[in-house]
């Protein structure tokens, strides 16, 4: 029986190294801003792509791909396979997923695809992914790879700490008066993804202080087995996080990256965050 073949978005932000050894398929994510559009990383780099947001105006939006794109994309692994997971960014952030399945349907009696909700975006969804990559690697069969996946989601946690309030605002987290008040006041919020849903989880005044508070939000953490120190277009208070956590958890897998378009268009070139999966 052919192996199963894993089908993402790139707001999964996984590596190149880990997409070409896994042999994941990464749909891409359109981004327009001032009558330009990228593809999400295919046109540019996360630094090319922040340089152009701050000579803009404007705010970016992410187009997903269409149910079309998914079409052609299951029919091409379909010619090699039989089963295929796909695996995306939240529905209540996206409309990727409902495409994906709108396209899925087409191939009843033909193929057996699952498309999954991951109720998670950027590198959080990029380690569910990396997960069902190495199960379908080792030959583990569709439904236990989705068990897998239904059982880590809940021990996946994505904490941001946002400065840009107008991306928040577009998107209705916050209203017109919070976002003037937060200027005003200078507070900013700290979001965290819940049920699928970026969700304000407090507020602090000062970039040190949101490096102590994510710091104090991982050390309640009894262990975990991955933690990403994620920043946008400035590593400003990374490193001191990062430095933080590898001195309380000295033997845990800690890295440090810089989020891309797609999630610049949820919260904003200027944010800190963790993503963190605690294990099961």
């Amino acid at each position: 029986m052919s192996q199963i073949k894993i089908v993402t978005d790139s707001t999964a932000e996984l590596p190149a190294a880990v997409i070409d050894r896994l042999g994941i398929t990464v749909v891409p994510v359109e981004i327009h801003l001032d009558g330009k559009t990228w593809r999400h990383g295919i046109d540019t780099t996360p630094a090319d792509f922040f340089g152009e947001v701050a000579k803009s105006s404007g705010l970016p939006t992410a187009i997903p791909p269409t149910a079309e794109t998914f079409r052609e994309i299951y029919g091409e692994l379909g010619e090699t396979t039989e089963r295929i997971l796909s695996i995306h960014v939240s529905s209540k952030l996206s409309a990727t997923v409902e495409n994906a399945r709108q396209a899925a349907s087409t191939f009843l009696g033909r193929n057996h695809i699952v498309v999954l909700d991951s109720q998670l975006i950027s590198f959080g969804l990029g380690m569910l992914v990396a997960a069902a990559g190495e199960a379908a690697a080792a030959g583990s069969s569709m439904q236990d790879i989705v068990r897998l996946l239904r059982g880590m989601i809940p021990h996946i946690y994505v904490v941001f700490f946002v400065e840009a309030l107008e991306y928040l605002e577009r998107s209705t987290r916050i209203d017109r008066s919070q976002a003037v008040l937060g200027n005003l006041l200078h507070l900013k919020p700290m979001l965290i993804i819940e049920d699928g849903e970026l969700m304000p989880l407090e507020k602090v005044t000062t970039w040190d202080k949101a490096v102590e508070r994510l710091h104090s939000f991982i050390s309640e953490f009894t262990h975990f087995e991955h933690l990403i120190v994620a920043h946008g277009a400035d590593d400003r208070g990374s490193p001191d996080l990062l430095e933080r956590i590898i001195q309380t958890f000295p033997d845990r897998m800690i890295s440090i990256n810089t989020y891309g378009p797609s999630l610049v268009t949820q919260i904003g070139p200027r944010a800190i965050g963790v993503v963190v999966y605690e294990g099961m």
